[in-house]
């Protein structure tokens, strides 16, 4: 197929809708929203995991009663050799019967994490996509993208960790066993009861120490991604200045730091791990030789020995399952929380509850006494008052920094204006359905991208059921057919990272035959001809003449011989408009007359 992304269409996207706040961002926070997460969207599988763990604990319960009575019997001298066997056979049944649950148990906590972690990294994903470029600004968009894939694996682990290693079930056995042999045998329970709050306190001193120091190596595991990143996304200049080695060099140090810690962790939980052992030795021996007296006594049988022993092993399991999960379950929440985090930002041009649904333009866009500041250091935009009339074609004009491109981000609502508003046939952005907007409009930018797809995916991209006609006629608009034709692959050519393998000004085309794909009611061009040679902007040139009328056009500009056609040309400097008409009229200002004499005259 010709615009075959390879992907699988009709996909559902599943995505959260549980509120999640900055304040909840915490250890136990986390592990609150993930229950919840699966009582909400996947209550009947965890359902299925309870019983199967019942079921399981159940099975497991029994099969030490069948052996009690196989060795009481032999003791006895009573057991038949049928009987025996029928027993032994109940037995090996039981455990199956058990062991099929468990793993039953097992698959669903599988299912269960892998779906809890898709939807919260589908989740945090999107609002990282809405989240508007004030925030985009301040973050960089790899490290977001890492907190986001080991975030959601991370999530994966934590749901795993108390549903995948089966300790739902181990503990459900664990509540049998200590329900049984309180009714049946009291004394017993307690040599069963006394070392849980021992195994709890332990594994609490220890794991707050790991997990303190976890919360280093987290920052470090940071650190370590960011300087990676860094590195690799600046490759070029990293081989341009040779500094291959320092770059490996600077990633190897934070490594180093990250390893000696895991080391003295190491150690610690080495330390947790002998302690257990020994509470687990002492309380056999308590077992037994309590066990001993009972039976010499005669208020005990060997039979029911062998059954208190089999029960003491079962509730051991649970409790030494839980040291593990809950030394790693504090290194992975932290990584799991850096996703929440994301999903908790608030998005602050979200749509408001009664926005509307914009229209196509019938008259004009307005701005009206707009005032926008990046930060109160950085002041950019000071009453701001120019129109954008339907069918037009209106240029901005000056020097860098006067506030052209700034302009253009608030006409798409990339941003919202602190003072005054932007108006569209007097609707104010800010009350206008996002979604509406970008379907109404489309930007071209200076250093335009391309993501790595095909030539024809990425120019139908606004429209992935464009037929080959549509893109074509998209291409040949933007001049960028021609070239297209005669690579190898023609619009099957999948163009890298970024774009990589085309040049400058065929990414230029590419991204003008995109945009017009949509076409859309407005169409703003950010320096959209600076990487085209001269015969390639002239062929723009004659395009932005060909959707004169068709689309209302932006066009901010530094080569002025693109734009002095234009119906109106604004001319900005220090964010502030100094004067707006025709190129005849603002040839009076001496500003403008000075950039066309730097530019036009030869």
């Amino acid at each position: 197929m010709f615009l075959t992304s390879g992907g699988f269409e009709g996909t559902e996207v599943k995505l959260s809708d549980i509120p999640v706040t900055k304040e909840q961002v915490t250890f136990k926070g986390v592990l609150e929203l993930l229950v919840q997460s699966v009582w909400k969207y996947l209550k009947f599988p965890a359902i299925g995991i309870l019983l199967a763990g019942a079921v399981s604990g159940l099975f497991q319960l029994a099969a030490p009663r069948l052996l009690q009575q196989i060795v009481d019997g032999l003791t006895h001298g009573t057991l038949s050799l049928s009987h025996g066997s029928l027993l032994a056979g109940l037995i090996g049944l039981f455990a199956l019967i058990a062991a099929f649950f468990f793993v039953v148990a097992e698959k669903l906590s599988f299912y269960i994490a892998t779906q809890v972690e898709d939807i919260w990294r589908y989740t945090a994903l999107l609002k990282f996509y809405n989240l508007p470029l004030k925030w985009h600004d301040r973050h960089d968009s790899g490290e977001v993208g890492a907190k986001i894939d080991r975030g959601g694996g991370a999530i994966y682990e934590v749901i795993y960790e108390i549903f995948g290693q089966n300790l739902i079930v181990l503990f459900i056995t664990l509540f049998f066993v200590i329900g049984y042999t309180l009714w049946a045998y009291p004394l017993f329970a307690l040599i069963f009861i006394v070392p849980i709050p021992v195994y709890i306190l332990v594994t609490k001193i220890i794991s707050t120490r790991v997990v303190k120091a976890q919360i280093i190596i987290n920052r470090l595991d940071h650190s370590a991604s960011r300087t990676f990143y860094d590195g690799v996304g600046n490759l070029r200049y990293v081989k341009t200045f040779g500094k291959e080695k320092e770059e490996t060099q600077a990633y190897a140090d934070i490594w180093s730091k990250y390893h000696t810690l895991e080391y003295k962790q190491q150690k610690d939980r080495t330390l947790q791990s002998l302690l257990q052992k020994i509470i687990e030795t002492l309380m056999r021996a308590v077992l037994l030789v309590v066990g001993i007296i009972a039976v010499k006594n005669h208020t005990l049988s060997i039979g029911e020995l062998v059954l208190l022993i089999s029960y003491q092993q079962l509730s051991f399991s649970p409790l030494e399952k839980l040291t593990s999960v809950f030394t790693r379950l504090g290194r992975v929440t932290k990584r799991a929380s850096r996703l929440f985090d994301l999903a908790a930002e608030t998005d602050a041009l979200a749509d408001v509850p009664d926005a509307v649904s914009l229209p196509l333009l019938y008259k004009e866009i307005r701005f009206e006494n707009v005032h926008f500041e990046y930060s109160k250091r950085l002041h950019t935009m000071h009453d701001v008052s120019v129109c954008f009339k339907k069918g037009t074609t209106t240029a901005i004009v000056g020097r860098s920094g006067a506030g052209k491109t700034t302009l253009a981000l608030l006409l798409l609502r990339f941003y919202d204006p602190d003072k005054g508003r932007i108006t569209w046939d007097d609707i104010d952005l800010r009350s206008a359905q996002r979604a509406s907007l970008r379907k109404r409009t489309a930007l071209i930018l200076q250093d335009t991208t391309l993501f790595n797809r095909t030539i024809a995916q990425n120019i139908s991209y606004s429209n992935p059921h464009a037929g080959k006609k549509e893109v074509e006629r998209a291409a040949k608009l933007a001049h960028a057919h021609e070239f297209i034709t005669q690579l190898p692959k023609g619009y099957r050519s999948i163009v890298g990272e970024r774009g990589v393998r085309l040049s400058g000004g065929q990414r230029q085309r590419i991204a003008i035959a995109r945009s017009l794909m949509s076409n859309p009611d407005l169409l703003v061009m950010d320096e959209a001809t600076s990487h085209l040679d001269s015969e390639t902007e002239l062929a723009i040139k004659e395009a932005i003449q060909y959707l004169h009328g068709k689309h209302t056009q932006v066009i901010i500009a530094h080569r002025l011989s693109t734009v002095k056609h234009a119906d109106n040309i604004i001319l900005m400097d220090k964010g502030r408009v100094l004067a707006q008409g025709n190129h005849k009229e603002l040839l009076k200002h001496p500003m403008y007359k000075r950039l066309c004499n730097l530019q036009l005259q030869k």
